[in-house]
């Protein structure tokens, strides 16, 4: 019988910090094919012809046996980083955040990337010249192209994620997948896949990003909210979730020995470790037990840590921002929402929400309100108090919604927080006009798709970009141009800020910060910190220091 080739992992330097015994995992041979399939919205949903590939691989049954008993020593480094709010799917607004982003870049892999084919998974991606539908996007998944278990790329990973995109509260970026009206998969082990869209979606190459192993999940996605609550079970990129240990704030990285593509990352373990405080972190960068730092700053964070030898510091504004969200659906008119903004006072919920004053990126101050907000005092008089709703796990939208809570009391509005999930609040509270406001994280994807779901009309029984709502048929309207690209990029933020701001559907608080430090042990895309492109997302193109 043949054994497959091993590819053993080279030890490094004396220096390094080195796990004990554990050897580099078999570089696979050919995978296992799969029948094709073809996947529809079928109602009631009957969903077998998407299973045909849905088993994982036998082990390799020589595994064992054809391995030395003690193979070269791992190599491996310690990232400091903020802990997991819940669980690790970069589509959810509730698991959604920069660590999570950063987790998913190295471990799932995505059709394109930034605007470009990703060559590695497709052999093509291409619109169809003609066809029955509104548009059709033909891929052509890499015949080598598997997940970490052994289990081959199929376009049944394509259509869980359309499933679970377009049926999942809270779903961040979710427009471009509803206009989408079924997914078939042919060709030889089901590598082809054809996407039929009701809608035209000129930016659609920003679908498909971070895919899932489906073959792992319940075929119709109705797992899709918590099939990455623990952790990843299965991997397609440079790296594969190894552990998640949520007692000692951890997730350690492994490397994917079944990964196809060329330049395969060169450490073999990354341990990504919660850091609390500064001096935390200082120690350990001086002690060298921090290889990098990638994590929200506190109060002294970027002054203490440009004190530090041989550390390389840098501030980043990311993508995200805290903000307050406003419902149009609970009974608030234009004019008490009007009143409403007036009171939230951005430059002390600010630093509030942050728990730090320093390294700041806030939004611009609201104008203040000239008088008492009469409308408000009425409803809450007449009605009931004014309800904030965030999701309990957050504490920076915690600390923001409690205190813009103590503010509207102390101006004679009478007001209280709800603390529950984020989906909760996405599919019930926020929609059934339960509460009036939701303060949270709204992450810019910067794609035509995000822009268009933040004026399309919710078309179903939650909320997705759309928290506040609002449902006209003139924003419907230009939903449907921005979607299919007959309003460019420029044009379609600029109108949906206009929308925003004319109807107070959306208030920014403060944008995120994060603060890198890069210490001794490692070399990355650039010598120089302040010409990276990307935090912890870049430890695929990491080597330790003094290493070819």
């Amino acid at each position: 019988m043949h054994v497959p080739a091993r590819r053993w992992c080279a030890a490094f330097g004396a220096a390094l910090l080195l796990a004990g015994s554990a050897g580099c995992a078999a570089n696979p041979g050919p995978p296992p094919l799969v029948d094709p399939a073809e996947v529809q919205d079928v109602p009631g949903g009957d969903t077998s012809a998407n299973d045909a590939g849905d088993g994982a691989a036998e082990p390799d049954e020589e595994t064992s046996t054809s391995r030395p008993s003690q193979g070269p020593e791992r190599t491996q480094i310690t990232v400091g980083t903020d802990a997991l709010r819940n669980g690790l799917n970069p589509h959810l607004r509730a698991d959604e955040s920069a660590t999570v982003r950063s987790i998913a870049n190295l471990v799932l892999p995505s059709a394109f990337v930034d605007g470009v084919r990703n060559d590695e998974l497709l052999v093509a991606a291409t619109r169809l010249p003609t066809s029955s539908y509104a548009m059709t996007v033909r891929y052509v998944i890499a015949p080598e192209a598997q997940w970490s278990d052994g289990t081959p790329i199929t376009g049944a990973d394509f259509a869980y994620l359309w499933r679970g995109m377009s049926h999942t509260p809270g779903a961040i970026d979710a427009e471009g997948y509803d206009a989408i009206v079924g997914v078939r998969v042919s060709g030889d082990g089901g590598k082809v896949v054809d996407v039929d869209f009701a809608r035209p979606v000129g930016q659609w190459q920003s679908l498909f990003q971070h895919l899932l192993p489906a073959h792992l999940f319940a075929a119709d996605a109705s797992d899709f909210r918590a099939a990455l609550h623990d952790t990843i079970p299965a991997s397609a990129g440079r790296y594969m979730v190894r552990e998640v240990d949520r007692g000692r704030g951890t997730v350690t990285l492994n490397r994917n020995d079944r990964f196809w593509g060329e330049s395969p990352a060169q450490i073999d373990i990354i341990n990504l470790q919660e850091v609390r405080t500064t001096t935390q972190v200082a120690d350990q960068l001086r002690a060298g037990q921090l290889a990098f730092l990638d994590k929200t700053p506190q109060e002294t964070s970027s002054r203490v840590l440009d004190l530090l030898p041989s550390t390389q510091t840098r501030l980043i504004s990311t993508p995200r921002t805290l903000g307050v969200n406003v419902s149009v659906t609970s009974g608030l008119s234009r004019g008490m929402r009007e009143e409403l903004r007036s009171l939230i006072d951005v430059p002390l919920l600010a630093p509030i929400s942050a728990g730090r004053s320093a390294d700041l990126d806030p939004a611009e101050p609201t104008p203040p309100l000239e008088g008492e907000p009469v409308r408000l005092q009425q409803f809450v008089e007449k009605y009931r108090p004014l309800r904030i709703g965030v999701d309990a796990s957050d504490t920076a939208a915690s600390a923001a919604a409690r205190s813009l809570a103590d503010i509207l009391n102390g101006r004679g509005v009478r007001a209280s927080v709800v603390s529950t999930d984020t989906a909760s609040l996405l599919s019930s509270s926020m929609p059934d006009g339960n509460v009036d406001v939701l303060v949270g994280w709204r992450y810019d994807a910067g794609t035509t798709t995000q822009l268009a779901g933040r004026v399309a009309c919710p078309t179903g029984k939650y909320l997705e970009e759309n928290v506040s709502g609002l449902c006209t048929q003139e924003n419907q309207l230009l939903a449907s141009a921005i979607l299919s690209g007959e309003v460019g990029q420029g044009e379609a933020a600029r109108r949906v800020a206009d929308i925003e701001q004319q109807e107070v559907l959306w208030v920014p608080v403060v944008r995120e910060r994060r603060i890198l430090a890069l210490g001794t042990t490692i070399d990355g895309p650039d010598a120089d910190l302040q010409r990276w492109n990307q935090g912890l997302s870049s430890a695929a193109q990491w080597t330790l220091t003094g290493t070819e």
